[in-house]
């Protein structure tokens, strides 16, 4: 058995080589910088790793996102004003066109040179509007991690987004980890079977996968829009990896009671969990719960966004308070110690840290 001095050295060595709330962000990456209905004519306003952004749509229709400071004063250019497809400055009436150069100042005849502010590079894929906000040369739509069921006719899509005043890496770090539904999540999403069912597990190079089969009765969730209620059914769940901002979660259900319930329906959800920082310790949550039934019952999918919703924030519950944790302990020489059901979370963490340098 290991010394407790010992063993705090391998937590130590292992903590080293994975990302935390302090690594530098991977701006290289496609990130949601908003839903397409939220973007239009109006400015809108976020923060993407650490820098303000605006966006908004030109005359035709096409996105647009600009650092939000004004290259003169620092005025938030989401304060100013559209004009066709010229942004001005709501302060000294500085003007910039969609590539953020500056082509009016007011107060002279013509601007400085080579004045403005950053434009980034977006892609509209329906539903959602991505941004590039790393170098824009590296901006490669092939890199985009749009997933096909998002706008497809045989899937129906509800979309909700959540605020969390915690790191990105610790929300990746518990869409990996199926172990803690039985828990956190024991009045929405978990059930008691969930704790000690078999983890399949994969962790290649950049691929960070994880599988639990269960043979439980499912939560309400899933069984009320199938008509499932105290059936036993085989819920097979996944969890992957695909991108810096991009995780996404598979429910595969099968009725064991009643099989003849299987001839018409294959249950499939997919939950693609939209994951952009907006700084180091506070992300923008995204979740788009997508299924290939009922899927044209508003009803039921508004019952399964709200359900979606109340197991999520209790993720984000967690994390908060996991950040406020690591704010207000300052034990000295303290390192949190992993066990064999963290193993693709401690890869996928490793792989952030190597991005990120």
């Amino acid at each position: 058995m290991l010394k407790a001095d010992r063993r705090q050295e391998l937590a130590s060595i292992s903590a080293a080589s994975m990302a935390n709330r302090d690594t530098p962000l991977v701006r290289n990456a496609w990130y949601v910088a908003a839903r397409s209905d939220e973007i239009g004519r109006n400015l809108f306003s976020r923060q993407y790793l650490g820098i303000s952004t605006v966006l908004f749509r030109k005359e035709d229709g096409t996105p647009v996102a600009l650092q939000n400071r004004c290259c003169h004063r620092s005025f938030p250019l989401s304060e100013g004003k559209l004009f066709g497809d010229v942004l001005e400055c709501g302060y000294h009436g500085f003007r910039y066109n969609t590539s953020g150069r500056c082509i009016a100042v007011p107060s002279q005849d013509r601007p400085p040179q080579n004045i403005g502010v950053r434009a980034f590079p977006v892609i509209e894929k329906k539903p959602f509007i991505w941004i590039w906000p790393g170098d824009p040369d590296l901006a490669d739509e092939a890199l985009l991690p749009h997933q096909e069921y998002f706008d497809h006719p045989d899937w129906a899509v509800n979309i909700g987004f959540l605020n969390i005043k915690g790191s990105y890496v610790h929300l990746h770090e518990n869409l990996l980890d199926l172990s803690h539904l039985s828990f956190l999540h024991d009045k929405t999403f978990g059930t008691p079977e969930y704790a000690k069912a078999p983890i399949e597990s994969t962790v290649e190079d950049e691929h960070f996968e994880v599988w639990r089969h269960v043979e439980c009765v499912l939560p309400p969730i899933y069984s009320k829009p199938l008509g499932w209620e105290n059936e036993k059914a085989l819920r097979s769940s996944g969890s992957l990896f695909v991108t810096p901002g991009l995780h996404v979660n598979t429910g595969i259900l099968k009725n064991l009671d009643k099989p003849e319930k299987m001839e018409k329906l294959q249950p499939l959800v997919k939950v693609a969990q939209l994951i952009t920082p907006e700084t180091n310790t506070s992300t923008n949550y995204y979740y788009a719960q997508c299924r290939n039934f009922c899927i044209d019952d508003e009803e039921m999918g508004a019952f399964m966004l709200k359900a979606n919703q109340a197991a999520f924030s209790e993720d984000v519950f967690a994390i908060e308070h996991i950040n406020r944790m690591q704010d207000i302990d300052r034990t000295p020489d303290f390192y949190e110690i992993d066990v064999p059901a963290d193993r693709p979370g401690v890869a996928m963490r490793r792989h952030l840290k190597r991005l990120s340098d």
